[in-house]
Formats: structure tokens, sequence, C-alpha cells
């Protein structure tokens, strides 16, 4: 049974479209005898905003979902030989995936479309949920690694003292060359941070490189997920990764740059700016405002962050 209106806050009446939140998209999802219908872009995060509510779904109704979708569209972020489905691979509440593509290329335009036509008070991801009558029991995306591809990871890390540290210093709304969080704060931190742990950098495979003093492992989406699981913490900007870090509950610090984000939030749709923290960050993560830096403030916090997260697993630098 849906929510009621009133409940959350949540009427339809405050949404972007005419038309009824989520409404082309669940008549698709009937059309092909499909349980949902999920977006495939325009950004790996959008698609992981739904990965939480097909679980929540399958949950409720006691049985694995067969999904409309098609294969894994960003407008960056992939490389040559990428999985199609990488977000929905070894997830046991998918039963099977209709390639909507093969059927009709304007069902996933129109469900592309449709994926903000909601209201824009919660969590993106309780955004969702609630068109579709559940409450998430995690405001985290829902990802699955196989035995094999964790593994992997432990395997290809083994070399690097713990506790190692995920760094993500890109993003679609990461700072410009000209902001001081672009570069020059990046290699400042990096060297307090050598001091406590290994320094895991990941990027864009041919784009994404600063120079920092980090060890860098060029990966797909799939290989990526891999590396942020197996890591003790996860430091970077608002992207993809800090979701991915978030599903994985690997304690994180997310930095968020306002001008940017304003910029981008505002080219989709006039009001989605002023939001945007509450509609795509995590209260369980530490998310910091690249705003009033004064005297290497961001830097000493993060820093005093990395030592109160080390001091609670008990961890120290080995070697």
């Amino acid at each position: 049974m849906a929510l009621p209106d009133s409940e959350s806050g949540t009427s339809g009446a405050h949404c972007f479209l005419p038309t009824p939140p989520f409404a082309e998209t669940k008549r698709l999802a009937r059309k092909y005898g499909c349980d949902i219908a999920v977006p495939n872009g325009p950004g790996i995060g959008n698609v992981l905003m739904f990965t939480r509510a097909v679980e929540e779904l399958a949950r409720a109704s006691g049985r694995r979902l067969k999904i409309l979708t098609a294969p894994l569209n960003p407008s960056v972020g992939l490389i040559m030989g990428e999985e199609p489905y990488p977000l929905w691979k070894e997830n046991p509440f998918v039963s099977n995936i209709v390639n909507g593509d093969e059927l009709d290329r304007s069902a996933i335009i129109n469900i592309n479309k449709e994926q903000d036509n909601v209201v824009q008070f919660g969590h993106m991801i309780e955004n969702i949920c609630f068109h579709y009558g559940i409450r998430p029991r995690n405001i985290r995306p829902s990802l699955f690694l196989s035995n094999q591809e964790m593994r992997w990871a432990i395997d290809q890390l083994a070399d690097l003292p713990r506790p190692i540290i995920c760094l993500h210093p890109y993003g679609t709304s990461s700072p410009l060359p000209d902001h001081p969080w672009n570069t020059h704060k990046w290699l400042q931190l990096c060297g307090h941070l050598s001091e406590k742990g290994s320094l895991l950098e990941l990027g864009k495979v041919g784009s994404d490189n600063k120079k920092l003093p980090t060890f860098r492992k060029n990966t797909n989406l799939r290989e990526m997920m891999a590396l942020v699981w197996a890591s003790d913490m996860f430091i970077g900007f608002d992207s993809s990764i800090a979701h991915v870090a978030t599903a994985f509950q690997i304690p994180a610090i997310v930095l968020w740059e306002p001008h940017q984000k304003l910029f981008i939030e505002e080219r989709w749709q006039v009001g989605f700016a002023p939001a945007a923290l509450s509609r795509w960050g995590y209260p369980q993560n530490k998310n910091i405002f690249l705003l009033g830096d004064r005297d290497d403030a961001i830097v000493e916090l993060i820093r005093s962050w990395v030592d109160e997260k080390l001091r609670s697993i008990g961890a120290k630098r080995q070697g």
C-alpha cells in the first residue's frame, strides 16, 4: 500500500512534470511484463539510487524482480569492454533484466526523463521508494560483489601497508582548475595522510590524473567497486565512487563544491540546487562544503577525522 502524501509531505503536486511521479515509467514496466523500470543514465549515481528500491520491492514481494532498463549509459565513467549492467550484476534481488533498447528506444528515454519527477525534500532514495509505497531500510545504494571479485581486490592491495585510504579527487561537480581543492590541497593532504596509511587513488581511465603521490589503479566499474570495498576509508568529492563507498558502509568524507553543484543542478531544473545535499548526500558520511577554508581548516578537519576513525578500529600504519 502506498504511503499517504500527507504523512511525508511529498505531494505529487510539487513535482516538475504535469504527470504523476513515475507514471510513464510504471506503465512501461507493466507493458513489458516487468516489476519495475529503472533508468540507465545520465549518471552512474542516478542509477544507483534505484538499487535500493529494487531490493525493498523484492523483499516486500518475497521474490526476485524482473526489471526493465538498458545497458548503463552515463555521460562519463565507462571504458571499453565494460559490463552492460555493472550495477545490477550479482544482485540477488534481480531475476531478469529486459533490455529496453532492444524493445523501444523511446521507452528508455522516457524512463530517464521521469527519474527526477519527484519532490526534492528528501534523499533521492527516499523520494523514489515513497512513490513505490515502500520505506527504505537503509539510506544507501544496494550493491553486491562476488567472492571472486572480493578476493581479487584483496590480492590487488596485498602489498600496500594497511590501513588503506581510498581517494577520489575527481568528479563532475569537483572544483575547477583555479580552485585550491582541484590539486594543491590534495597534494597537501596526501603529504599528511601518507604518514597514516597507504593512499589508493581511483579515477577515470585516461583522463583523471593529478599526479598525486598515490598508488593508482586503472579499473572498470566492477573492479573499482571491489577496491573501494577492500579499502578502510574513503575521501573524495561527491561522485559515483562516494555512493559506492556508502553502499559498502566504508567510513567516508565527501567534499562538496557548492558553486559547481549549483551550476550543474540548475541546468537540469531550476530549484534543484538548494536541496542538493539533502537529495544526494548521506547523513552517515562526513559531508564538508568547500567554503570558508581558512588556514587549512578543511585539511586539518580531514586529518582529525582520519585519526578518529583509525582509533575507532584500532588501526595503525604497518611497516
